[in-house]
């Protein structure tokens, strides 16, 4: 898949669309994001820290589900990816409405101000969540790196 920074610009504008459009566009989002994230070297150079996880995210104002899994410094996505796969991972959950995700992903809000308001919710160790805050705002920083080129 050829990454198109016009591509991404779009995609991120249409975050502003009815649930079932919002579902699909974070779909792209993330499936591009992490294409771009595990064919980067700097990225892929941050991930040797962190070690295998499972990053969940779960939208509760659209029961939508989705799943990172971190396995040997390499990212994928299910919306389907439940603990039982997990294999012993580290696993963090983050509970949140799709409008502060949208201001997440925008960066009209940091993940960690959106925590300290009370807006995500977050289920295991708040040491690894920390360390998972770190990575999104790096995979965000790749995409808007890409969209201003």
């Amino acid at each position: 898949m050829m990454i198109d920074s016009n591509r991404i610009s779009i995609m991120l504008q249409s975050l502003e669309s009815t649930d079932e459009q919002f579902k699909a566009n974070i779909d792209k989002i993330i499936k591009i994001g992490l294409e771009i994230a595990n064919n980067t070297i700097e990225f892929k150079d941050e991930m040797i820290c962190y070690g295998d996880f499972i990053c969940h995210v779960y939208i509760k104002d659209l029961d939508f589900n989705i799943w990172v899994n971190s396995y040997q410094g390499k990212l994928s996505y299910n919306t389907n990816y439940y603990e039982s796969h997990s294999n012993d991972k580290t696993i963090i959950h983050f509970i949140l409405k799709k409008d502060i995700l949208k201001k997440i992903i925008n960066q009209k809000m940091y993940p960690s101000e959106a925590y300290m308001k009370g807006l995500v919710e977050i289920e295991g160790s708040l040491a690894d969540a920390m360390k998972i805050k770190n990575l999104v705002r790096y995979f965000f920083k790749l995409l808007r790196y890409l969209v201003d080129k």
